[in-house]
């Protein structure tokens, strides 16, 4: 199987979705078909209350985790409870973002690399290979675990968030080339 594959990591607060973000304006520029979920953060005087999941292709956005417990049903995960309803939507967004031409998934972290939770269904996803590229976000604690499972072509290291322009710039050649191959 010839997949695609460009793992994004860094710290929190490295800039990991905002790079995402710009390489699918890149992306939809060169007219692809871009697909998956973005998850981006919500700050309340310079704290992060919220993390937001969006459907990279209608738009539509639905809190994922908060500070504080939403609903009776979240799951509590360190410091952030889970909505669940989110997770469930969000695995059914991931199966039908394929066929596309740009897969995003933001984040695979300690949910479904370690509790079998959260986004499972991207790994089938990932799988199928039915994308011309995906980037997918995974925290540097589980990089070595992703590598092996997931086995990409490249792995991005986001160092500070100033530097995201600088990594567009660097990697979005790279997918006017792999349309362009089309």
């Amino acid at each position: 199987m010839d997949v695609n594959l460009w793992i994004v990591t860094g710290w929190r607060g490295s800039g990991k979705t905002t790079f995402c973000q710009e390489m699918l304006q890149t992306a939809r520029t060169a007219g692809w078909d871009v697909a998956g979920l973005i998850s981006p953060a919500v700050f309340k005087d310079g704290m992060k209350e919220s993390i937001w999941a969006e459907e990279i292709r209608s738009g539509e956005k639905r809190c994922l985790a908060a500070a504080h417990s939403q609903t009776g049903t979240d799951l509590p995960f360190g410091d952030w409870f889970f909505n669940r309803n989110t997770l469930e939507w969000g695995n059914q967004v991931l199966k039908a973002s394929i066929p596309c031409d740009l897969l995003v998934i933001d984040e695979l972290g300690p949910l479904e690399f370690n509790l079998s939770l959260g986004w499972v269904s991207a790994l089938d996803v990932i799988t199928t290979a039915k994308f011309r590229l995906a980037l997918v976000v995974i925290r540097p604690e589980l990089l070595e675990r992703a590598q092996q499972t997931l086995q990409p072509n490249h792995t991005i290291q986001m160092d500070r968030v100033d530097k995201v322009d600088e990594r567009v710039l660097q990697y979005s050649p790279g997918l006017i080339r792999l349309k362009d191959a089309s």
